[in-house]
């Protein structure tokens, strides 16, 4: 079996007590490697009354230690679609500019520490940001579809027979959205038949020309045991000789408590045509067993961010969105044990 092995000296950056906007948690960072520059943007929560979240950013040059370019966020909730949070960054590089792919929330999320209870679930979407040097940003806007609830898009690093490509997870493209009465009040905008939907949210993945209309949905990874609940994309895409890498979460429910358990899982898709899985393993490379993993009841490793160097592959996640925190682990291992799994 394939494991990644978590960094032995813990989080490798923790929330800052002295900075208001972060002292609750730093957590599902953006991490991509740039020259010798390693970039990290993460999220960060100050306060848990409402429960707004901001994107702060930091810097390495060994992957481990980060310092924060500045005490205050560089990016956070200000137009109409993210006006109560922005959350979860991805970050690819295409050409010489950076794409960042974020969660956006326009309805407030809590209220005094609660969720608020509302006629429908809180939908969220995903938009895009552009940037060349991380402090100015170009707002494209969202880009998911409307009406589907979507997070966990992430563009893949480079265009593919001349189109953009994404991996996205909308929550109402399944079964179980459309075993309650919502859909008279939605309209989810579906690429098929409800028949022909997964029974739990699952991967998609979709192509552009632009990076703003979006088209051509294809179902690519979904749960497939009785106790999962959902998948989603996790890190952006990694091109290896043998296919995209797609390192995903993977969410199981605990039956005795009711908790959500967070984990990760790897997937390869063909280079030409991502909507062919190549391979895909059955079981978690990665798993919250760590004191700052375990908070509680919440139980969560949240894979979003990564590189390779060399061999060796380097993954960031959020930690019971609290702390991040990095695994590692040997690429060529990984695709050896994948090919065990052809599909």
């Amino acid at each position: 079996m394939f494991k990644l092995k978590k960094h032995s000296g813990g989080p490798v950056l923790s929330p800052a007590k002295n900075l208001d906007w972060e002292k609750e948690g730093v957590f599902n960072p953006g991490v991509i490697k740039d020259g010798e520059e390693i970039i990290m943007l993460y999220r960060a929560v100050g306060e848990r009354e409402s429960y707004i979240s901001r994107l702060g950013l930091a810097k390495s040059r060994d992957g481990i230690n980060f310092e924060r370019v500045s005490n205050d966020p560089v990016f956070g909730p200000g137009e109409f679609f993210d006006h109560w949070s922005t959350e979860d960054p991805r970050i690819v590089k295409i050409d010489n500019e950076f794409l960042i792919t974020y969660v956006a929330v326009a309805d407030r999320i809590m209220k005094n520490g609660r969720s608020i209870l509302r006629p429908l679930p809180l939908e969220t979407a995903s938009a895009l940001l552009k940037t060349k040097d991380f402090s100015n940003f170009e707002k494209v806007g969202i880009i998911s579809p409307a009406g589907s609830d979507n997070k966990d898009v992430v563009i893949f690093p480079r265009k593919i027979r001349g189109r953009y490509a994404m991996l996205h997870r909308p929550n109402r493209w399944s079964k179980e959205w459309f075993s309650f009465s919502y859909e008279k009040f939605v309209d989810e905008g579906l690429p098929c038949p409800v028949e022909r939907l997964p029974d739990q949210p699952s991967v998609w993945l979709a192509w552009s020309d632009n990076l703003k209309n979006w088209t051509d949905h294809k179902l690519l990874i979904w749960p497939e045991h009785h106790l999962d609940e959902k998948v989603g994309a996790g890190l952006p895409p990694i091109e290896t000789p043998d296919g995209w890498l797609l390192i995903y979460h993977h969410v199981s429910r605990n039956w005795n408590t009711g908790a959500f358990i967070y984990t990760a899982r790897v997937a390869l898709a063909d280079l030409d045509n991502p909507n062919r899985l190549i391979a895909k393993i059955p079981y978690d490379i990665l798993a919250p067993d760590m004191p700052h993993e375990t908070n509680g009841e919440i139980k969560v490793v949240f894979p979003t961010g990564g590189f390779v160097q060399g061999d060796v592959l380097h993954v960031y996640y959020g930690a019971s969105d609290r702390y991040v925190c990095l695994a590692t682990g040997s690429l060529s291992e990984l695709l050896t044990e994948l090919k065990k799994y052809k599909i």
